[in-house]
Protein backbone atom coordinates (compact mmCIF):
# COMPACT_ATOMS: atom_id res chain seq x y z
CA UNK A 1 0.00 0.00 0.00
CA UNK A 2 2.94 2.43 1.05
CA UNK A 3 4.94 1.58 -2.25
CA UNK A 4 1.34 2.65 -4.30
CA UNK A 5 1.05 5.74 -2.46
CA UNK A 6 4.65 6.74 -3.49
CA UNK A 7 4.29 5.87 -6.88
CA UNK A 8 0.95 7.85 -7.03
CA UNK A 9 2.95 10.86 -5.59
CA UNK A 10 6.21 10.42 -7.91
CA UNK A 11 3.22 10.43 -11.01
CA UNK A 12 1.62 13.16 -9.72
CA UNK A 13 5.16 15.07 -9.36
CA UNK A 14 5.71 14.22 -12.92
CA UNK A 15 2.15 14.92 -14.62
CA UNK A 16 2.42 18.56 -12.51
CA UNK A 17 5.68 19.29 -14.09
CA UNK A 18 4.85 17.78 -17.96
CA UNK A 19 1.28 19.90 -17.33
CA UNK A 20 3.39 23.02 -16.16
CA UNK A 21 5.74 22.90 -18.61
CA UNK A 22 3.45 22.37 -21.67
CA UNK A 23 1.29 25.53 -20.57
CA UNK A 24 4.24 27.73 -20.26
CA UNK A 25 5.91 26.67 -23.99
CA UNK A 26 2.43 26.91 -25.10
CA UNK A 27 2.00 30.61 -23.15
CA UNK A 28 5.71 31.84 -24.96
CA UNK A 29 4.50 30.58 -28.35
CA UNK A 30 1.38 32.47 -28.35
CA UNK A 31 3.30 35.49 -26.99
CA UNK A 32 1.52 36.06 -23.05
CA UNK A 33 5.15 35.11 -22.02
CA UNK A 34 8.73 36.01 -23.04
CA UNK A 35 10.34 32.67 -23.92
CA UNK A 36 12.95 31.12 -21.93
CA UNK A 37 16.25 29.31 -22.04
CA UNK A 38 13.80 26.32 -20.52
CA UNK A 39 11.09 26.40 -22.80
CA UNK A 40 13.24 25.93 -25.92
CA UNK A 41 15.00 22.84 -24.32
CA UNK A 42 11.62 21.77 -24.09
CA UNK A 43 10.68 22.93 -27.53
CA UNK A 44 13.89 21.50 -29.08
CA UNK A 45 13.36 18.20 -27.22
CA UNK A 46 9.81 17.58 -28.51
CA UNK A 47 10.80 18.77 -31.97
CA UNK A 48 13.81 15.33 -32.08
CA UNK A 49 11.67 13.53 -30.01
CA UNK A 50 13.64 13.33 -26.99
CA UNK A 51 12.30 13.03 -23.91
CA UNK A 52 13.26 16.86 -21.93
CA UNK A 53 15.50 16.99 -19.48
CA UNK A 54 12.98 18.46 -16.94
CA UNK A 55 10.77 15.47 -17.28
CA UNK A 56 13.75 12.64 -17.26
CA UNK A 57 14.47 14.00 -14.14
CA UNK A 58 11.09 13.65 -12.53
CA UNK A 59 10.93 9.85 -13.61
CA UNK A 60 13.17 6.85 -13.85
CA UNK A 61 16.22 6.73 -15.93
CA UNK A 62 15.24 5.51 -19.84
CA UNK A 63 17.04 5.55 -23.09
CA UNK A 64 12.74 5.46 -24.78
CA UNK A 65 12.22 7.91 -27.26
CA UNK A 66 9.75 10.67 -26.26
CA UNK A 67 6.72 8.83 -27.75
CA UNK A 68 7.51 5.81 -26.46
CA UNK A 69 8.26 7.14 -23.20
CA UNK A 70 4.61 8.64 -23.27
CA UNK A 71 3.06 5.56 -24.37
CA UNK A 72 4.31 3.59 -21.55
CA UNK A 73 3.56 6.79 -19.20
CA UNK A 74 -0.18 6.78 -20.34
CA UNK A 75 -0.34 2.95 -19.24
CA UNK A 76 1.26 3.74 -15.85
CA UNK A 77 -1.51 6.58 -15.13
CA UNK A 78 -4.45 3.96 -16.10
CA UNK A 79 -2.77 1.53 -13.59
CA UNK A 80 -2.20 3.76 -10.99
Amino acid sequence: MIVAIQECEKMNGLLNEIRFSLTELDQGLDGALNITDAMEVLQASIEINKLPPKWAAATNPTKKLLNDWFAELLVRVTQL
